[in-house]
């Protein structure tokens, strides 16, 4: 079986429901407050694992009670942690959730994150060679991500980026990415340019894939511009979609799927998690993705 790495972020999501999102120098009253596993690396390395994928998680978290528990979490997942990057004296990052009328808004404290860094990752850049799909995420410094997707793609190996939160990247490290999954939102800032998606999408075939919420997802096979739609499901918490389609494409890729039928296997696992709360707790089985694919 093929391995998968992500190197990313590992945080604590609290999580309040509201029925109002409050605007600014506005209190208002949540309806449930709930803590849950996130960070995009680690629901990545989640979603990957729960549908059968050999994953192993590169990270960093404190010496504290949420580090302690996320990696305990992470294991009975299934997913490798001896190579996590344990942090003394910071705390693990978090990320502080509202969830309202089935949309949400994030804020994150880094925290233990901003440590995946040069140094922790030259120390493990000769076990990160024995991996064959490497995923990556833009909560960890921007100077980790150049450093890996240069150094592993001499080595040609598949790197897949999933550029959130969104900022610009150059077209040094744009080479590197075998493929690299923006929303529909984030894509413009991410590839710097204000010009329409068909144009966007035809200069990087087989490459830029713009993931489209319920119309699905767009890319273009070189010639044609194509969309793989999403399945119809009832909304519940978007929270986590876009980590689970990432992790799920990751899976697909590993396991020699072509890229539309890997665009619909995660197609219908983000489906799945969005029927259900949480990040991480929302993410499906193979089992419940096989039945519906």
């Amino acid at each position: 079986m093929a391995r998968i790495a992500v190197v990313g972020s590992i945080n604590m999501d609290l999580v309040v429901e509201t029925d109002i999102m409050p605007k600014k120098g506005e209190t208002v009253l949540g309806n449930h407050f709930f803590t849950a596993p996130g960070g995009k690396g680690a629901n990545q390395a989640v979603a990957a694992a729960r549908l059968g994928g050999n994953v192993t998680m590169f990270g960093s978290v404190g010496i504290d009670q949420n580090g302690e528990n996320l990696r305990a979490i992470l294991k009975e997942e299934g997913v490798e942690t001896a190579f996590i990057n344990i942090v003394e004296g910071i705390a693990t990052g978090v990320a502080i959730i509202e969830i309202c009328e089935h949309d949400n808004r994030i804020i994150v404290a880094s925290g233990a994150n901003q440590y995946t860094n040069l140094e922790y990752l030259t120390n493990v850049s000769k076990e990160l060679l024995n991996y064959d799909v490497i995923l990556l995420q833009h909560e960890i410094p921007l100077e980790s991500i150049e450093y890996i997707a240069n150094f592993l793609s001499i080595y040609n190996k598949t790197i897949i980026l999933n550029p959130a939160p969104a900022f610009a990247l150059s077209d040094e490290i744009l080479k590197c990415i075998t493929y690299i999954t923006p929303n529909e939102h984030e894509y413009k800032m991410v590839l710097n340019t204000s010009d329409p998606m068909d144009e966007v999408l035809k200069r990087y075939p087989n490459k830029l894939l713009i993931t489209r919420g319920e119309e699905g997802v767009t890319y273009c096979d070189g010639t044609n511009i194509i969309t793989v739609p999403s399945i119809n499901v009832e909304i519940v918490d978007t929270t986590g979609a876009g980590d689970t389609f990432t992790g799920a494409f990751g899976v697909a890729i590993s396991e020699g799927q072509d890229l539309i039928e890997a665009i619909h296997f995660a197609n219908c696992a983000a489906g799945l998690s969005i029927t259900k709360m949480g990040a991480q707790k929302g993410m499906p089985t193979l089992d419940e993705v096989l039945k519906i694919r």
